[in-house]
């Protein structure tokens, strides 16, 4: 009988969950560009990350399991974690001044460079149908993105740069897959951001800049502000929004080729489009329409040859897909093999 971690850490639960929580994230980023003109991105990181580490307190044993990490374990968690918090302030800021649509279809370039790391630093191979799926989930990107049609801001420069450190986060969270544990890693995670936000919000106190004219750096370096009953609420949707993903992706990322996982993550882009309509009234043209129905096919086409492969990907110690398939194809030989021949049956007729 499978544990419950047996069964969390299935290719299929752990993409499904995934696919679950890129779709509510978008949510976290449309409230945090809500609040961009008014509260400082470090203020708000900061308070997230309190909320977020007392759930975590609260609801599991994450903060135990952080505190008897192995000190090398907590420094390799620690700098993962800070490649991840790089991704969130580079993105975060872009959202001051790009449309939200805009700056999620950007970043998830971060699959692409995912599926293309993975192979020199992982080992991992990547097949017809996967490339596929990927392909088919980038020519979506560009068909949302439309290049040519967005005049050039520095901040696009931004989000390229947060998918890089997004990619190299993500590939370390595989590297690190049989170090440590899941709910530590978790808890790491969160430490990283309370560390940066209270640094940003020290900065604003000290050297605040309250109005440069410029929504990017105002939203960075603004001073700290008394939030509203309103922003609080917000900050609490993003506290259980951005808990789900990190408990989502780590997941994920520890219990299945990171290659695999691209296309799922795009799913975060049309609902993306969803919640700039229902916020701010942002429909997307027929291009867009075309790039939603060409990543969703990528992501559902990977799952459906996932769930018909029937290959446990996953075992106590996590392998990459060829040798689980290697290892089954394995199992299959030696059943061949003592399964008696036509003529040993004739025979023994």
């Amino acid at each position: 009988m499978k544990t419950i971690t047996d069964k969390i850490t299935t290719p299929f639960f752990a993409l499904s969950l995934l696919t679950i929580a890129m779709g509510i994230i978008p949510l976290n980023d449309a409230l945090i560009k809500l609040m961009s003109g008014d509260v400082p991105l470090g203020q708000i990181v900061a308070i997230r990350a309190v909320v977020t580490l007392g759930l975590l307190g609260i609801f599991s044993h994450s903060l135990r399991s952080m505190l008897v990490l192995p000190a090398r374990v907590f420094w390799l968690f620690f700098a993962r974690g800070m490649c991840l918090v790089l991704a969130m302030v580079l993105f975060f800021v872009s959202l001051g001044s790009l449309p939200l649509a805009s700056v999620i279809a950007i970043f998830f370039v971060s699959p692409l460079i995912i599926t293309v790391l993975s192979v020199p630093f992982l080992g991992e191979k990547i097949g017809l149908h996967r490339l596929t799926a990927v392909t088919s989930g980038m020519l979506g990107v560009l068909f949302i993105i439309q290049p040519g049609g967005l005049e050039f801001q520095i901040e696009t420069l931004f989000v390229v740069g947060a998918a890089f450190s997004y990619a190299v986060f993500q590939i370390w969270t595989r590297r690190l897959r049989t170090v440590g544990n899941l709910t530590g890693m978790v808890a790491v995670q969160h430490v990283c951001y309370l560390a940066v936000g209270l640094i940003f919000t020290a900065v604003n106190f000290i050297w605040p800049i309250d109005y440069s004219g410029n929504p990017t750096v105002d939203f960075l370096l603004r001073s700290p502000t008394l939030m509203s009953y309103t922003h609080i609420f917000y900050v609490v949707i993003c506290s259980f929004s951005v808990l789900l993903l990190s408990f989502a992706s780590s997941n994920a990322y520890r219990s299945v080729e990171a290659s695999l996982i691209a296309p799922f993550e795009y799913v975060a882009i049309p609902l993306g489009v969803v919640w700039g309509i229902l916020i701010w009234n942002e429909w997307p043209d027929k291009m867009a329409l075309v790039g939603i129905v060409l990543i969703l096919a990528g992501g559902l086409y990977t799952l459906y040859r996932e769930n018909i492969k029937s290959v446990d990907l996953v075992t106590s110690t996590p392998m990459p897909a060829t040798a689980a398939i290697a290892q089954s194809q394995d199992c299959m030989d030696d059943a061949e093999s003592v399964r008696p021949s036509k003529s040993q049956k004739l025979k023994s007729d």
